[in-house]
C-alpha cells in the first residue's frame, strides 16, 4: 500500500466512523479492499495519532469514544 493509499483508506475509515457506518471488520475490510490483518494495522495508527476509535459490538461498526 503507497502512502497515498493509506492516507486515502484512513480518511475514507475515519468519514465511516463518523457517520457510524463502518459494519464489522470483515465487511470495512471488504469494503476498502484490503485483508482484515490490513485493515487492524490501520485502526491501530490512527489510535496512536490520538483517535480514540473502538468497536461496538451492539452498534456492529467502529465509533469514537
Amino acid at each position: 500500500m503507497t502512502h497515498l493509499d493509506f492516507l486515502e483508506k484512513t480518511e475514507y475509515i475515519k468519514k465511516l466512523i463518523n457517520t457510524g457506518n463502518t459494519g464489522t471488520p470483515a465487511e470495512l475490510a471488504q469494503r476498502l479492499n484490503i485483508s482484515e490483518r490490513s485493515l487492524f494495522r490501520l485502526i491501530k495508527t490512527l489510535k496512536e495519532n490520538k483517535n480514540p476509535i473502538t468497536y461496538s459490538r451492539t452498534k456492529q461498526s467502529y465509533i469514537i469514544d
